[in-house]
């Protein structure tokens, strides 16, 4: 059987979309190797998955001074970083996995749309690939605002407008990364790209989202498929005590922020535990899973407001199966997730493409967004009760999990996958 690659991030919320379809293809009889950084090799093993070391130790790329500097002054240091680190990671997957697909003896290569430079290592080794959007779409689109804005999806030239002025900011900052991809491509004699979706696999891209949450597209390939949530059935991710005979019975709320806290959420977590006081309805709140940089600000948290069920580890996918309503910080497995069990929300997005997120919450009518850092805790109540009282929320958000099981999950990603990679052929979608 052939041997495939997956190439994701290390982090959970990458590896435990990604990550399954690799656990399906290896029950299908495939061997399948996670080639990632070290910080993955704990949840490949709890898939399942063979892992090998992406050791990009000696990997070096020069820092942008200058930028992180001005961008500080402003309190934006960490995009600049950011714009640098997404380089940096481009360098050393070229430099490194042409040889690491040849001495491993892969077949075919499964690529988390984020890691730009997998497929052009993928085709210097000769093989084909496959994108998985595991996050919101890349595909630039001057009718819908970036994924990282909170714009909403309108049409006319003063929006088209506003989303081209985004789009600006998008290539600044995914230009180092193209000019590293491009680099390389010269070097191997293959044409530069002139944006990032020339990236995406030319077989199958495949998004965890489904059309009916996604603003309307109409320049997508034809071998792009919306599947719906990878990870909204995962065995892992989930493990640990809870106690769940402190559930009274009433309506429950879930709230998260995400896996690994940042500092930032301190204060947010304390608005959402007042504002869910008087609500005719229990809070679990999960602070998530709080590494050593974020241990000051556990202590700092202190003693919330209210009689509320607080944790640092959740159950998150049991909790939903229960829960009336999500508060949520907008990430897109948790969304999907929510949207899987006819869960509407309350939304509080902050960066990356929680933005996007939040907005398609809206435009889809399953939930009501506010501000990650300005939204009062008299603000999130009433955004809480409403949610909770008017059934069209939860009505909207069953019809979309319909919509969302149809598109096939799990196993048509791992169909689509499976096709690709040894056919070699583009998968056209179907079309009803």
């Amino acid at each position: 059987m052939p041997h495939f690659a997956i190439l994701c991030p290390e982090d959970a919320g990458h590896l435990l979309s990604i990550g399954p379809v690799g656990v399906e293809l290896a029950r299908r009889g495939h061997q399948v190797t996670l080639i990632a950084g070290e910080q993955a090799a704990t949840l490949a093993k709890q898939l399942g998955l063979a892992f090998h070391l992406l050791d990009m130790k000696h990997i070096w790329v020069m820092p942008p001074t200058l930028t992180w500097l001005a961008f500080q002054t402003v309190r934006a240091g960490a995009m600049a970083g950011m714009r640098s680190n997404f380089a940096w990671k481009a360098k050393g997957m070229l430099e490194l996995l042409p040889q690491i697909f040849e001495a491993l003896q892969i077949d075919g290569v499964i690529c988390d749309q984020i890691l730009a430079a997998g497929g052009t290592a993928a085709q210097r080794a000769g093989i084909p690939f496959v994108t998985i959007c595991s996050a919101l779409l890349w595909h630039e689109e001057i009718d819908l605002p970036p994924p990282f804005k909170h714009w909403l999806y309108a049409e006319g030239a003063k929006a088209r407008l506003h989303n081209r002025l985004g789009y600006a900011g998008w290539h600044w900052f995914i230009g180092p990364t193209l000019q590293m991809i491009n680099r390389y491509r010269r070097r191997w004699g293959f044409p530069p790209f002139q944006r990032i979706d020339n990236t995406f696999s030319p077989v199958a891209q495949i998004s965890q989202l489904c059309a009916g949450f996604d603003f309307p597209r109409r320049n997508l390939p034809p071998h792009f498929h919306y599947i719906g949530s990878l990870a909204s059935s995962r065995q892992v991710g989930g493990e640990g005590p809870f106690p769940w005979e402190r559930l009274n019975g009433r309506p429950l709320i879930f709230a998260s922020l995400g896996t690994v806290p940042d500092p930032a959420c301190v204060p947010v977590f304390r608005k959402i535990a007042e504002a869910c006081i008087g609500v005719d309805a229990q809070l679990v709140l999960a602070l998530g899973k709080w590494n050593k940089q974020g241990e000051k600000s556990q202590a700092k948290l202190g003693k919330l407001p209210g009689d509320h069920v607080v944790v640092d580890f959740a159950p998150q996918l049991k909790l939903l199966d229960q829960a009336a309503l999500l508060i949520t910080h907008a990430g897109v497995n948790t969304v999907l997730e929510s949207i899987s069990r006819g869960v509407p929300m309350v939304a509080l997005p902050w960066r990356v493409d929680q933005p996007g997120m939040g907005s398609r919450i809206v435009y889809s009518g399953i939930g009501l967004r506010g501000s990650f850092k300005h939204s009062t805790a008299d603000e999130i109540r009433g955004m809480v009760r409403r949610v909770l009282a008017e059934d069209g929320f939860r009505r909207r958000t069953l019809a979309l999990k319909e919509t969302m099981l149809a598109a096939g999950g799990l196993h048509r990603a791992a169909d689509i996958a499976e096709q690709a990679l040894t056919t070699r052929h583009p998968i056209v979608a179907l079309t009803s």
